[in-house]
């Protein structure tokens, strides 16, 4: 992938055209450690050799040439709400590299970045937006910051055919229930989960309407129980474990962006959880930071952690 980045960053600098020579011009002047997204990205062309020239995208630029949707991206007009590298750098790599593995959920992941229409932050404003991958963004505003699935809109700049807005995040599309979610990335690193929310019979349970609100673990969460515990659990699947699956799950659809600094959700378990900031902008539960956040499901979101969330009440 990034050799594929190389390689098109080298064509464009022989290319006739402008959008591609645009690419060679001023690319020093963005740090590639400008990864925030307070980052105002260079106006150089189409929406692709804005991506090609902005450093900070090497990642999404590669994923475009390897899934062959240059030539489409220099359609449009289209508005790109657009990942950086460190967006990319939050997801564990078994969950990049499932994305990867499968060129549909590649394709998907991709296109439901874009939406067709030139959308300025004059004319951004709260509601749904249809992908190209035919999926839906919902947009909030809270105080002037934008969010797009939850996700901070950062600074943008127009292209020729288009709008590009920086994402210090990756917008993850509904595939499914919260748990068809799950089972999608079961080899990712919720494969564990998977297993107690069979064993504990809520399968039913979270694949019906909801909305819910998933605090999800990953494997090696589970894995960093004490082992007694973990066993105490399994072994007990409709007493211990179901208390504590359901202490991971909060009724209705709720997104980082609506996330209080010592706020409380109460969960389905009947005891509260608690959303923190760090000093880094970045989300607790618990005092647990959130390792994705804002993973959309049909019936839900899913915020993936790197702990399991133990009650009080269990001491």
């Amino acid at each position: 992938m990034a050799l594929a980045s190389v390689f098109l960053l080298g064509a464009a600098a022989c290319s006739e055209d402008p959008n591609d020579a645009a690419t060679t011009s001023a690319a020093s002047t963005v740090p590639a450690a400008a990864t925030s997204t307070t980052l105002t990205p260079l106006p150089l062309g189409d929406i692709v050799a804005t991506a090609l020239t902005n450093h900070v995208f090497t990642e999404l630029a590669g994923l475009v040439v390897d899934m062959d949707l240059v030539e489409a991206l220099r359609g449009g007009p289209y508005t790109v709400f657009a990942p950086t590298d460190a967006a990319f750098d939050k997801l564990p790599l078994p969950v990049l590299h499932t994305v990867q593995d499968n060129p549909d959920v590649l394709k998907t992941v991709l296109l439901h970045h874009v939406v067709e229409g030139t959308i300025t932050p004059e004319q951004l404003a709260a509601g749904e937006l249809t992908t190209l991958a035919g999926t839906t963004l919902t947009v909030t505003k809270v105080g002037e910051t934008f969010f797009v699935d939850g996700n901070p809109v950062g600074a943008g700049v127009e292209a020729t055919n288009g709008y590009v807005y920086v994402m210090s995040d990756v917008l993850v599309p509904a595939v499914g229930t919260v748990v068809d979610v799950a089972v999608t990335f079961k080899d990712a690193g919720f494969g564990t989960l998977v297993d107690a929310v069979t064993a504990a019979e809520l399968v039913d349970t979270l694949s019906g309407e909801g909305p819910f609100t998933v605090f999800a673990p990953v494997d090696a969460a589970f894995e960093a129980l004490d082992p007694a515990t973990l066993n105490a659990a399994l072994n007990d699947p409709s007493g211990l474990l179901t208390t504590v699956l359901t202490y991971h799950v909060v009724p209705g659809k709720i997104t980082t962006d609506q996330f209080t600094d010592g706020g409380k959700l109460t969960t389905v378990q009947g005891e509260d959880i608690t959303t923190t900031l760090d000093e880094n902008g970045g989300w607790l539960i618990n005092g647990n930071p959130i390792a994705v956040q804002n993973i959309q499901a049909s019936n839900g979101v899913i915020h993936a952690m790197g702990a399991v969330l133990l009650p009080p009440s269990l001491g």
